[in-house]
């Protein structure tokens, strides 16, 4: 587990649940690299905390891997936890935005070799966007490969507005692939 500063329970928690806990300041890009170099195995798996993998995860790592032409990554389709047709249309939109542009969020859980990670050069250590800036990294190795498999994602942070805080999100992305900086993303995003 790698946490980036949580001034909560986190770490305590995750002694307990994890087999090692590595920490250091904000930012994700950072965490993720932190927690990539704490890894010993040749493949990763870049996971949320609120997020739960489907039964057969590993069997759909494997598969697509041991593909004749692999990916250079994976993502996994999202179902939240929660009804509504909002969260379905938030969904639909996410798993098409992954195809069509291969395009995924940090939800949507990277797996890939250790390999191909360290040939991306990690993810970008930029407040916000790093999930968007490593697709374009890894596209330039080879294809994002969106699994058939679905995390089941807790629904906590779309709020209770979920469409418009899709909209939001699609806005933002909008914005950093026009230029805008991660910094002034990071402040529009947080406020």
């Amino acid at each position: 587990m790698s946490d980036g500063g949580s001034r909560d329970r986190t770490l305590e928690v995750a002694g307990d649940l994890a087999d090692r806990v590595v920490h250091g300041p904000p930012g994700r890009g950072g965490q993720l690299n932190r927690g990539a170099e704490a890894a010993s195995g040749t493949h990763l798996l870049f996971l949320h905390a609120d997020t739960r993998l489907p039964p057969d995860w590993l069997q759909a790592l494997d598969q697509a891997f041991e593909a004749p032409r692999p990916p250079a990554a994976t993502v996994f389709r999202i179902r939240y936890e929660a009804l509504g047709l909002g969260l379905r249309l938030i969904e639909a939109g996410m798993h098409i935005r992954c195809r069509w542009t291969g395009v995924a969020y940090g939800d949507h859980a990277f797996g890939l070799s250790r390999k191909a990670f360290e040939r991306a050069g990690g993810f970008p250590e930029i407040p916000l966007m790093e999930d968007v800036a490593f697709c374009k990294r890894i596209r330039a190795l080879g294809r994002l490969e969106l699994l058939d498999s679905a995390l089941l994602l807790s629904p906590r942070r779309q709020g209770t507005r979920p469409l418009l805080n899709a909209a939001r999100n699609q806005a933002l992305l909008l914005l950093f692939r026009l230029g805008v900086s991660p910094e002034r993303l990071y402040r529009l995003y947080y406020g």
